[in-house]
């Protein structure tokens, strides 16, 4: 057997994901701290609740934009990878470029250590209510734990890791649905049992009277206010990140991947904005705003008073949500890396793209648990501002992935060309291409419709990222040019690595092509590999002669 061959054995198609636990991906992965936490944040920056309820809309409303573009460069290319797929077939010239980029961005920026690290801090206060701040040294402990916890479920047992995202699925489903029904007995003036208060206190629909009013905030709030949400919505895109391992009925190929990303947006979407909804209800803005606990705390509080059950159970409720989210997503972005390195083009891409003999991709769960484990024991944690860096370089950099696949799009169709010809799987159904035309074609929605999403799309990410850059009144702890500085060093990086990698190593002998790699089912994938020629050739001959000088 080739040393350097790495197989992967089919999955059969009863022990795919089906609508559940497709759909149970993309929730769980949503549904983590946003909705418990980022409201106050939102209402604070947005300046009113009417603009905020608004923010809450649309951006739920842009998600399933960008979920419409996905789930057709899906259907085109029913694959594991999502964005480095896509981009892979999306833009040919220059060579390499794009998929390096993305790939990179991936590895460094898509890793969820901020949650890791919020889980930590809400676990230590449910043991120490009073302690705003837990020790930051033992929150970095608690936050590698659960590192190693995730990483090494995925490793051991594919089976066991959606069993424990489905369950805490339905869970988080139901803490927001429960949250939303006390809003509404909120409406009526209902209140916990033994909970009094002054007669000016403001509760249930009083709380509506103002909700038009705004207060006039900077661009950079405004932007902090739309990232905040975006980040709540982030997930959308996870059926993508395994769509290999999504179950295809004959005749229904994209059935199951449509029905479950759908239906899934569409939940959380209704639970986000009823949430907000229940929060308004129950709280004034001062309350919302004041500093401490975060937004689902005070509601509990005001409800049900401060008891031992608010005062550390919800403490633990919201972490059982973020646990759930990091096992989600951790779960996608494995299958994501795993792709980056079969490809080829990251160092020790052999060993990333390796499989267990539990059929789990631990190289790349190895290579997750690296960078993510640097972030969380690199970064200062001793206020939120870690945590929220962590979080916006996730979004901003995700926002240049996405408008890179969304322009991909066009690619696809303008090139007159149909994608998949560089990534063939006899065991996947392609959807042909219309009578008499070889111009790829949307299967979802007519492509006039399509082109609309995509020329309102790219704009309100480029809006997005030039709001990050702006100026802030006053700066926090980590100046606010921080986030969009490291990045865009990351992306330069990128690019300084495919000189190296495309340009450079060649022109010394060290040549690269791309090449379809035999899987153990039959399927193929394109990789890049290395041979070597000239001075290269000369002196790993050299160097091979005179070690086998030194053992003789």
């Amino acid at each position: 057997m080739d040393r350097d061959r790495v197989e992967y054995k089919p999955i059969p198609e009863k022990r795919k994901l089906g609508y559940f636990s497709t759909a149970s991906l993309i929730i769980s992965k949503m549904i983590g701290t946003g909705v418990f936490a980022k409201p106050s944040v939102v209402l604070a920056n947005s300046g009113g609740r009417g603009i905020s309820l608004f923010l809450w809309v649309a951006c739920g409303i842009m998600s399933l934009m960008g979920l419409l573009i996905y789930v057709e460069m899906g259907i085109a290319m029913p694959f594991s990878g999502a964005e480095v797929i896509y981009v892979e077939e999306c833009y040919q010239r220059p060579r390499y470029l794009a998929v390096i980029v993305v790939g990179i961005l991936f590895v460094l920026l898509t890793h969820f250590a901020g949650n890791c690290i919020a889980f930590a801090k809400l676990v230590l206060q449910a043991f120490e209510p009073g302690d705003v701040n837990p020790d930051y040294r033992l929150q970095k402990f608690v936050a590698l734990c659960l590192l190693t916890f995730v990483c090494l479920l995925h490793t051991f047992s594919t089976k066991w890791g959606l069993a424990v995202n489905n369950l805490l699925a339905i869970y988080k489903v139901t803490l927001v649905t429960f949250i939303i029904l006390v809003g509404f007995a909120a409406m009526g003036g209902a209140r916990g049992k033994g909970v009094t208060w002054g007669d000016n206190e403001h509760y249930g629909l009083i709380n509506f009277e103002n909700a038009m009013v705004t207060q006039p905030k900077s661009m950079l709030e405004y932007a902090s206010a739309i990232l905040g949400v975006l980040w709540a919505y982030t997930g959308w895109e996870n059926a993508n990140y395994v769509l290999s391992e999504v179950r295809r009925p004959r005749g229904r190929e994209s059935s199951v991947f449509k029905v479950a990303s759908f239906s899934a947006i569409s939940i959380v979407t209704v639970l986000y904005v009823l949430a907000n909804v229940a929060y308004f209800t129950v709280l004034t803005d001062e309350e919302m705003l004041e500093e401490g606990e975060m937004v689902a705390a005070k509601f509990f509080n005001k409800v049900f008073g401060e008891g031992w059950v608010v005062q550390r159970g919800l403490k633990v409720m919201v972490a059982l949500s973020i646990l759930g989210n990091f096992v989600s997503s951790t779960y996608g972005l494995a299958r994501v890396k795993q792709e980056i390195a079969k490809m080829r083009i990251l160092p020790f891409s052999k060993f990333f793209a390796r499989q267990s003999h539990y059929n789990t991709p631990v190289g790349a769960l190895v290579l997750h648990w690296i960078v993510a484990a640097t972030f969380i024991v690199s970064l200062s944690n001793k206020d939120d501002a870690a945590y929220n860096l962590i979080t916006d370089l996730f979004i901003y950099g995700q926002n240049w992935m996405i408008i890179l696949v969304t322009i991909g799009v066009l690619c696809l169709r303008y090139r007159q060309t149909l994608p998949n010809a560089r990534r063939v799987d006899p065991n996947v159904t392609i959807p042909p291409p219309p009578p008499g035309t070889t111009q790829w074609s949307p299967s979802v929605l007519p492509w006039r419709f399509l082109l609309l999403i995509i020329m309102i799309y790219v704009p309100l990410n480029l809006f997005i990222i030039i709001l990050t850059w702006w100026p802030p009144v006053k700066q926090t702890s980590i100046p606010s040019y921080v986030t969009p500085g490291v990045a865009t060093g990351i992306i330069v990086a990128g690019v300084g690595y495919w000189v190296v990698f495309a340009k450079i190593m060649p022109a010394v002998g060290y040549h690269i092509d791309s090449a379809p790699d035999e899987l153990i089912d039959g399927s193929r994938i394109v990789t890049y590999k290395r041979y070597k020629t000239g001075w290269a050739k000369w002196a790993s001959d050299t160097v091979a002669k005179w070690t086998t000088k030194e053992k003789d």
